[in-house]
């Protein structure tokens, strides 16, 4: 978080993130090989799932904010356990689909003007990263 206290202390910064960027990627690399085996196949139609909105979703509830990476992980486990309950819930109850992706983005929106009202952007938050 404190790129100058890190060049004072000699580590070098912008390879550093590279670094992250690229341990990045492998992970999505490895969930994506984990996501084709599931399906013992490669599909593009997964990208019109809801995968990606769930998984949004928990990142969201489990409170990412959504100007910066300040968050824990034991958050999004929580988030994650709380959607999968909720989905959950809503599957054995027999909700049918149209309605349960309704519900969701109704509490995304919510999370969202919430994580705006919490956490609102001024001149330091809109500006781009010292890197």
């Amino acid at each position: 978080d404190n790129f100058q206290a890190a060049r004072n202390m000699g580590i070098p910064v912008r390879p550093m993130i590279m670094l992250r960027y690229v341990i990045s990627a492998l992970i999505a690399l490895v969930a994506g090989l984990l996501t084709a085996s599931s399906l013992l196949s490669i599909n593009t139609r997964v990208v019109n799932s809801t995968l990606l909105y769930d998984i949004i979703l928990v990142v969201v509830i489990g409170g990412i904010g959504l100007s910066g990476g300040k968050g824990g992980i034991r958050n999004v486990i929580g988030g994650a356990l709380l959607i999968g309950i909720m989905l959950n819930a809503m599957t054995i109850i027999d909700i049918p689909n149209i309605y349960q992706n309704l519900f969701k983005a109704t509490i995304l929106l919510i999370a969202i003007i919430v994580d705006s009202l919490l956490n609102p952007r001024d001149e330091q938050t809109a500006q781009q990263g010292d890197i």
